[in-house]
């Protein structure tokens, strides 16, 4: 089978339409992940806390912690709203399809941040006394 220049100019056009079509659900479907990944994190270490600290106390590590964990709760759920487009005459879709991308992205390393900080500390704070 040979391809001609329109072929994969065709298959590259579908391509993009169907990935502009997929993008916002991307950051949505992402953001529930993150949401799940967070507050599943923030139960993990209330309960460790609770049960295998000789002395729960809320210092300034634990607290530390759990604002950052929450943080990043509040950065999932920005990702997790669903994203509406305005459909109009001057709209370009892939500029708008590069937003919403640029943004998730932005999001996700705020996010992937956030939580690891939150994570750290709540290690430290279970095997670091």
């Amino acid at each position: 089978m040979m391809l001609r220049g329109e072929d994969v100019a065709a298959s590259v056009r579908e391509w993009l339409k169907e990935d502009i079509k997929r993008g916002p659900s991307l950051k949505h479907e992402l953001g529930k992940f993150f949401i799940g990944v967070s507050t599943g994190t923030i139960s993990l270490f209330a309960t460790l806390l609770k049960f295998a600290v000789e002395k729960p106390l809320l210092d300034k590590r634990t607290l530390a912690c759990f604002v950052a964990l929450l943080l990043s709760t509040i950065v999932a759920l920005g990702m997790a709203a669903p994203y509406v487009v305005r459909i109009r005459e001057s709209l370009d879709l892939y500029d708008e399809y590069n937003r919403i991308i640029s943004s998730t992205i932005k999001l996700m390393t705020w996010w992937f941040i956030l939580w690891l900080v939150g994570f750290g500390l709540g290690v430290a704070r279970l095997f670091c006394a």
